[in-house]
């Protein structure tokens, strides 16, 4: 990060070196630099999530009919994945893939106390904002079920 805002400090002073730059110059050259930096990166987060989202609702949502999908395809699908993974983890982007942090979620569907995560949501670890908010859908708890016992 810090070498696209010095890539973008430089572009932004440009041939100005040849003279005495004031500091109301330099600090909006800075500022200039740090904000196309953040609005890059956050761009590019937002991709990545979207791309990991749709990867990870194909595999888990589309239920592939018996042998349509060779071991090549599959062993390519996983390479993608653990990919995507890194990726992730070197932007220091989180996907939470459980509903215990439920404001990153939307709830879209259903009826219940429980939550069914549809479709993770991504978090940016370095501001705390959400790229990415995730798909919830309620379903009846196992107790309303009727499975519970009486009184432990």
């Amino acid at each position: 990060m810090i070498k696209g805002v010095v890539n973008g400090l430089q572009a932004a002073l440009g041939d100005a070196t040849a003279s005495p730059l004031s500091s109301t110059a330099l600090t909006a050259a800075t500022r200039k630099a740090v904000l196309d930096e953040f609005r890059t990166r956050s761009q590019f987060a937002g991709r990545l999530a979207e791309i990991d989202a749709l990867l990870r609702s194909r595999s888990m949502c589309a239920p592939e009919p018996a042998g349509h999908v060779t071991a090549d395809e599959s062993a390519e699908v996983a390479l993608l994945a653990q990919s995507l993974d890194e990726h992730l983890r070197d932007l220091h982007i989180r996907r939470i893939d459980t509903a215990d942090e439920s404001e990153a979620f939307v709830v879209t569907e259903g009826e219940g106390e429980s939550f069914e995560v549809l479709r993770p949501a991504y978090v940016d670890e370095m501001t705390g904002k959400v790229i990415l908010a995730g798909w919830l859908r309620r379903i009846p708890t196992t107790d309303a079920l009727g499975t519970g016992g009486g009184d432990a």
